[in-house]
C-alpha cells in the first residue's frame, strides 16, 4: 500500500514537472520573441543615426544617456530599453517611433 503511495506521488510530480516545463519553455519563447523586435527596432534607430551621420558622442549631447549605454544598446543581442529611451533615442536623430496596439 506504501508502494503504491509512492508511486501515484512520483507520477503526480513527474507530471507536475512536465506541465511546469512545457509552462516555461512557452515564457522564453515568448521572451525570446518579444526581445527579438526590439532588437529589430534598435537596430533600424541605428542605421538612422548612422545615416544621418550622428554620432555617438553627439547623441550623448542630444539624449543626456551616456556614451557607454548607447553603445550597450546598440550592441546588445538582448536590449531591455523603455520607451522614454527609445523615443529620446529617436527624436535626437528627428525620427518618430509610432505606437500601434492592435
Amino acid at each position: 500500500e506504501q508502494r503504491g503511495a509512492y508511486q501515484r506521488a512520483v507520477a503526480e510530480e513527474m507530471a507536475t514537472k512536465s506541465e511546469n516545463m512545457a509552462a516555461a519553455s512557452a515564457v522564453a519563447k515568448r521572451l525570446k520573441d518579444e526581445r527579438k523586435i526590439i532588437a529589430e527596432l534598435v537596430a533600424k534607430l541605428r542605421q538612422a543615426r548612422e545615416q544621418a551621420g550622428v554620432s555617438l558622442s553627439e547623441m550623448e549631447s542630444r539624449t543626456g544617456i551616456t556614451k557607454s549605454s548607447l553603445s550597450r544598446l546598440e550592441n546588445s543581442t538582448a536590449p531591455n530599453p523603455t520607451l522614454i529611451t527609445l523615443n529620446r533615442y529617436a527624436t535626437a536623430i528627428g525620427v518618430t517611433l509610432t505606437h500601434t496596439i492592435t
